[in-house]
């Protein structure tokens, strides 16, 4: 047992270390758009906000203006480049994220399978790796299962996913939610609750993962005291109040979403769009490195056919992806159809499908060794990296612009706030590039404000400048080589 402590310990540490020199490196972390702008000053309460334009989303709106204002006020004085340091805040928080995910990942399986420690390692560097070539289908700007078109939706999308289905995983080593609270100790029941509050106040894209969980539990547990006649309704809700509990929440959550502003700007028409929320569903699985999902369709055939006697928790994880794929679809339907197809919301879809998968292979694997060469199908991903090859990640930007590119924006934006500074002006006329999209999203021409807050409130400039217009010009596309 110390030893395996030992051994999880140095894997965290490795998996941190190597997610932080990820995000800040290999592929930065960058703020860029208007949305980047606000949402790393504007601080919400931690409460849900019925009349706010984004009611529940807590997580998001918490913490990353708080990396940001960690960034702007510890980092940024001993680098003395506020860019990097916001990069720099945003890679830490984010690493400790998915360093989470990962770390609840392999106690699951050392819970659940009786493995050896290179074992568990082996089975867990294969799940790590699965999430970086999941959607590798040519040599550059793929995506990847932590993949955002910006730093925004990293938040909002990628890491809400991230503490739902770490979550899950944490009930699924303890058998279930209502067994964990009977076991544990208050101060981890505490923790739990306060982890299930910002996981149900994140996204309601991202929070059907731990719904579909906890869904599929209660609904079973209905289905098997039904069949055996034992069903009571007081019973029933005595056994599973808290994951009762948890449902009612997640559905009065979007309740109080589809109360809030944003609601408003949203078109209703449910009915027209399903058919291409549907569409844009099976798009997004289709787009999938095609090797990966040879791979899972293998594994998936091989095991059914040689496995008798887990049919009921294969049936649990046909429900957690079917119970996912028609909220996110009916949800899609509602919101904007293209959404169900971005790598940030299909990773409620493939965390189940990974994780299954990852089950089904220990077991071929232990049956029959034979089986581990089922891995060489995933060398056919070395050919598709010769397909317009170059770049190989997007990067966490809308405009899929350069790091050093959305620095030298950045840096340009705060040299024309110094300039009126040193003139004595209090108000500023700010120029930035120029693109053929209504209100020059993604610097959108109404949102010269947000710049003004997040300088002054991060301290980079010591006073505050009104920006009273800003002008969308050719010239910074071409200062800058950016495409309008």
């Amino acid at each position: 047992m110390r030893q395996k402590k030992i051994i999880f310990t140095i894997y965290a540490m490795l998996i941190f270390g190597g997610m932080f020199i990820f995000l800040s490196i290999i592929n930065p972390l960058t703020v860029y758009d208007t949305d980047d702008w606000l949402y790393i000053y504007l601080l919400r309460k931690p409460i849900p906000l019925p009349n706010a334009w984004n009611p529940t989303k807590i997580f998001p709106e918490i913490f990353m203006p708080m990396a940001s204002y960690f960034g702007a006020f510890f980092i940024y004085p001993l680098t003395n480049n506020y860019f990097f340091s916001l990069t720099i805040a945003h890679a830490l928080f984010g690493s400790m994220i998915i360093t989470m995910y990962f770390i609840e990942f392999i106690i699951l399986l050392d819970k659940k399978k009786n493995l050896s420690s290179k074992a568990l390692i082996g089975y867990s560097l294969l799940f790590i790796l699965l999430h970086f070539i999941a959607f590798i289908n040519r040599g550059r700007d793929n995506q990847h299962l932590f993949s955002s078109i910006n730093l925004t939706c990293f938040y909002n999308y990628t890491l809400s996913v991230l503490i739902n289905a770490a979550l899950v995983m944490h009930f699924m080593i303890f058998d279930g939610v209502e067994k964990l609270f009977r076991e544990v100790a208050v101060l981890h029941k505490l923790l739990v609750l306060m982890w299930g509050y910002f996981a149900i106040n994140s996204n309601l894209f991202s929070s059907v993962v731990l719904a579909a969980y906890v869904g599929t539990e209660l609904l079973l547990k209905l289905l098997e005291e039904i069949k055996n006649k034992r069903f009571k309704l007081i019973d029933y809700c005595r056994d599973n109040w808290i994951s009762l509990f948890v449902i009612i929440s997640w559905l009065f959550v979007n309740y109080l979403e589809s109360r809030g502003g944003r609601a408003d700007n949203i078109g209703k028409s449910f009915a027209a769009n399903i058919l291409s929320s549907i569409v844009m569903q099976w798009y997004g699985i289709a787009t999938a490195n095609i090797f990966v999902t040879i791979l899972i369709i293998l594994v998936a055939v091989i095991w059914s056919k040689k496995q008798k006697e887990n049919r009921k928790t294969a049936l649990k994880f046909i429900m957690y992806v079917s119970l996912s794929v028609v909220y996110l679809i009916m949800l899609g339907a509602v919101v904007d159809s293209t959404y169900v197809a971005r790598s940030e919301v299909l990773i409620c879809i493939y965390f189940y499908v990974l994780l299954a998968f990852i089950a089904c292979f220990i077991e071929i694997v232990e049956a029959d060794r034979k089986y581990i060469r089922l891995l060489l199908v995933l060398l056919g991903t070395i050919v598709l990296l010769f397909i317009m090859p170059g770049r190989l990640y997007r990067n966490y930007n809308c405009s899929n612009i350069s790091y050093e590119q959305c620095q030298e924006l950045m840096n340009d934006i705060i040299g024309q706030f110094e300039n009126a500074k040193q003139n004595g002006k209090e108000e500023l006329t700010l120029v930035v590039p120029k693109f053929q999209t209504e209100g020059n999203w993604p610097l959108s021409a109404e949102d010269g404000y947000k710049f003004a807050e997040a300088l002054y409130r991060h301290k980079v400039i010591d006073r505050y400048i009104t920006v009273t217009e800003m002008i969308p010009s050719e010239e910074k596309n071409k200062e800058f080589g950016i495409s309008p």
